[in-house]
């Protein structure tokens, strides 16, 4: 029988997470008052801004960090629980989180 695991692979992107974990300080989903993402700001522990992304840079940043769950790009019933769970597993691991439904872009 082959071993399907790719033991590097896992390894490599075990090290990239920890390389993001140590210099991400905090993440700040932000969803417009509609309820659609309007964009995910990271900052580093100095409060200057890595980058701000997307649903689909952010989804990508969170499962190399090892965050379970999905960013809905439209908020939906119940979708607030999911996203208080991603920033819970965000502050578990050290980085300041919180999301909000505030941006007004009328």
């Amino acid at each position: 029988m082959k071993d399907n695991f790719d033991h590097h692979a896992w390894n490599q992107k075990r090290h990239l997470a920890e390389g993001l974990n140590d210099r991400i300080a905090s993440i700040n989903i932000v969803y417009t008052d509609y309820g659609q993402l309007y964009s995910i700001k990271i900052k580093d522990s100095e409060g200057k801004r890595i980058d701000k992304v997307g649903q689909k840079d952010g989804q990508a940043i969170l499962d190399y960090l090892g965050i379970e769950g999905e960013l809905p790009f439209r908020m939906q019933m119940g979708d607030d629980e999911k996203l208080d769970d991603i920033v819970k597993q965000l502050n578990d691991i050290g980085i300041d989180a919180e999301w909000n439904d505030y941006m007004d872009v009328s």
